[in-house]
């Protein structure tokens, strides 16, 4: 190989290195409406029993416009009043207990499979399904719940905020200094690149020792919550932890086999490519089976290393510490407290009482059923799965829907001698306003925008209207309109999409761009990357 011929390196290696060697900075910004990230962690419970430290004043976002960006996200939220009716006397007395009766916020249920819940400025909290039906106790329940009112509490959703600023100055500038340098050589790392590549890592790791810093101080402060509320240590945030880490090590399983699949299936593709040139050419089938297997490991290995470096980085940029880590400390916290240690029977009557509960019951049962078929449509046992399951309260709700409507996609034949666009049966969550799902809108529109254009817009434009204050819609109602009505329409509906939500607005113009703008962008992303690395790694 010349000696001046720039190497190739997976990119996810040049944000690994960026990473690392910007790890110690300490470049955050901090400035948001009401405080400082520094200044909501400066008051932290002292300990599992200590006092709480008293809630900082704040502004607080438009809680309905929380919950319709929420509802734009994948199937949205489940529409389940009974259960959430219970969850939210609990959340009402962790605000009592916790001095803030008068509060905003509610908790909603995701129409989510993962153990998935977090909590946002307007003051909501997000669980998903498989954390109502999983959970033992309430002690846990209410552990899980105090921790993501601790992110409340104490302010952290500043963090996001400052970022979300920090990167629209940066953007603003990036676009007017292009502007000034349009002579520059856009296939080579000018100025503008080397400012955002430190912005850009720098805050990634700022962010991640922050966030990691946010989540320890969450679990302390919902361990004292969760205590004073008088559940346990043991049920409560102990075994809410072990079930994180649990699901962390099964999720963890699964995609070790999907990569392990991958890369088999690069080496398969690399054999049988190695062994068609060599029939092609009349070569010798012995021979070509020596190489073709050579050729497979080669591919192989180097799949692996990409693997392994983009695992690398997740683990790196992730703003959650261990979760084993997370129930030593704790562990660590309650020994000095023998009290917190005794052995002390869990709170469950209440939640028993509230799965039980006629429509709770249904609901959660039937959404179980409907996860199961979406995660195997082309099996038999799944079209019983999934018509059992868009049936009674959750007739009109968009996961047991899609589910029926993948099964029958998976499987035709099940539909009998009347054929049908199985896409039809999603209709009836779009004719039901509480359980309305953006990605219904996109599935049914993306069916139709092939050949049936005018059709497929009529649709998303009636969900546009219902959806469009929910800022998660728009990138998708962006790429759609470009895919359709042409990229030029794509981009003014970027630029508006940009003036109205900034927390999506680089989304937005990345919707906006043609196929082969794409490509032109990967291309130059590419060589920009190793011209980088080039600079990182030449020798002296």
């Amino acid at each position: 190989m010349p000696a001046n011929k720039p190497r190739s390196w997976h990119p996810a290696l040049v944000l690994a290195a960026g990473l690392l060697a910007l790890s110690g900075c300490e470049t955050m910004p901090t400035r948001a409406t009401g405080a400082s990230p520094a200044d909501a962690t400066a008051a932290l419970p002292t300990g599992p029993t200590g006092a709480l430290p008293p809630p900082s004043t704040r502004s607080w976002p438009g809680e309905e416009q929380d919950v319709l960006n929420e509802r734009a996200k994948d199937f949205g939220l489940v529409n389940a009043p009974e259960a959430q009716v219970y969850l939210n006397k609990l959340y009402a007395r962790i605000k009592d207990k916790a001095g803030v009766p008068g509060w905003p916020g509610a908790v909603y249920l995701l129409a989510d499979q993962s153990l998935n819940a977090y909590a946002t400025g307007s003051g909501n909290i997000y669980l998903s399904i498989p954390w109502l039906t999983s959970v033992e106790s309430e002690d846990e329940l209410v552990a899980l719940l105090s921790h993501e009112f601790a992110h409340i509490y104490l302010h952290y959703h500043l963090l996001d905020t400052a970022i979300q600023d920090a990167d629209s100055v940066m953007g603003l500038s990036g676009a007017a200094y292009a502007l000034v340098k349009k002579t520059a050589d856009m296939k080579g790392w000018n100025k503008l690149d080397s400012l955002m590549a430190v912005y850009v890592l720098g805050r990634g790791a700022a962010a991640t020792q922050y966030g990691r810093s946010q989540e320890s101080a969450a679990d302390m402060f919902g361990l004292n919550l969760s205590l004073k509320l008088g559940y346990s240590y043991e049920h409560g945030m102990k075994a809410f932890l072990e079930r994180l880490a649990s699901w962390e090590e099964s999720n963890a399983a699964l995609e070790k086999q999907r990569q392990e699949a991958l890369v088999e299936e690069v080496r398969k593709q690399a054999r049988d490519e190695t062994m068609r040139d060599s029939a092609k050419r009349g070569g010798n089938a012995l021979i070509a089976k020596g190489a073709g297997e050579l050729n497979a490991g080669i591919h192989g290995f180097f799949k692996q290393v990409g693997i392994g470096v983009e695992n690398f980085s997740a683990r790196l940029a992730s703003r959650h510490p261990d979760t084993t880590q997370r129930i030593s400390a704790l562990a660590q916290a309650v020994a000095p407290v023998p009290a917190l240690l005794a052995p002390v029977e869990p709170t469950t009557a209440p939640l028993d009482k509230a799965r039980r509960e006629k429509g709770t019951a249904e609901l959660l049962a039937n959404y179980e059923l409907a996860f199961q078929a979406i995660a195997a449509p082309a099996e038999p046992a799944s079209l019983t799965l999934a018509q059992k399951a868009a049936t009674g309260r959750t007739s009109t709700h968009a996961v047991p829907l899609f589910a029926l409507y993948s099964v029958f996609e998976a499987q035709p034949a099940a539909m009998g001698k009347k054929r049908f666009d199985p896409a039809l049966l999603l209709d009836r969550n779009l004719e039901s306003a509480p359980d309305r799902a953006w990605r219904v809108y996109m599935v049914r529109s993306g069916g139709l925008k092939g050949g049936r254009r005018a059709d497929a817009r009529k649709i998303l434009e009636v969900g546009l209207q219902h959806f469009q204050n929910a800022e998660e819609a728009w990138p998708d109602a962006v790429r759609f309109y470009g895919e359709t009505q042409g990229w030029d329409e794509a981009k003014k509906m970027a630029s508006n999409c940009g003036q109205r939500f900034r927390r999506v607005s680089q989304r937005c113009t990345s919707a906006a761009a043609s196929p082969a703008e794409r490509a032109a962008q990967e291309k130059q992303s590419e060589q920009k990357a190793n011209s980088m690395v080039e600079k990182l790694f030449k020798k002296k």
